[in-house]
C-alpha cells in the first residue's frame, strides 16, 4: 500500500542528514564522494534521482547501505508512477487467468 503523500525525496535526506547535520557544503560532500557539486545540488533540489553509483558512494560515506538510498528513491519513483497519467492505462490491463 502506498502512502497518501509523496515520500520524501532522498535529496532532502542528503540536505538534512548529511549537509546540515555534519556542517558541510554541497561542494565538500561532492569532493568527499568523488562527484561534481552539480550532482549533489540536483539531488538536494529533487531534480535528479539516486543512481546505483551515487547510492554506493553515499552508503560508504554515511556508513549506511546503498540499498537504503535506493529504497528511498524507489519509494518516490513508485509513488510517482501510481500517480501518473499512464497508471490509468495500466489499471485497464486484465490479469492473466490460467
Amino acid at each position: 500500500m502506498l502512502p497518501k503523500n509523496r515520500p520524501i525525496h532522498p535529496g532532502k535526506f542528503i540536505e538534512e542528514d548529511i549537509l546540515k547535520e555534519l556542517g558541510i557544503t554541497e561542494k565538500q560532500l561532492a569532493e568527499s564522494i568523488g562527484v561534481t557539486p552539480k550532482i549533489i545540488r540536483e539531488l538536494v533540489n529533487g531534480k535528479s534521482r539516486i543512481s546505483m553509483d551515487i547510492a554506493l558512494r553515499l552508503g560508504r560515506f554515511t556508513k549506511t547501505s546503498a540499498q537504503m538510498w535506493l529504497n528511498l528513491q524507489n519509494a518516490v519513483d513508485l509513488w510517482d508512477a501510481y500517480h501518473s497519467p499512464v497508471f490509468q492505462e495500466i489499471e485497464r490491463i486484465q490479469p492473466y487467468a490460467a
